[in-house]
């Protein structure tokens, strides 16, 4: 049964970073329109922290977040 919980506590920590992700990226938006850009030092942060607990095979959600910044005006 131990494991089981272990299992399912990893499944809630995940599922809480991608909830929180989200909340941060809608916020971020806000301030990156109002702007005009993307806040680089958010942006690297966030993509340190993504890199340490994605998967190496699935990379869609840094493909992502790189097309946020190649949209930005320069």
């Amino acid at each position: 049964m131990g494991k089981i919980s272990e299992l399912e506590s990893a499944f809630d920590a995940a599922i809480a970073e991608v909830q929180q992700l989200g909340d941060e990226l809608r916020v971020e938006r806000a301030k990156a329109v109002e702007r005009g850009a993307v806040d680089t030092e958010w942006f690297q942060k966030t993509v340190r922290r993504l890199v340490e607990w994605l998967p190496e095979t699935d990379l869609t959600l840094i493909a992502a977040l790189g097309r946020i910044v190649r949209s930005t005006p320069k």
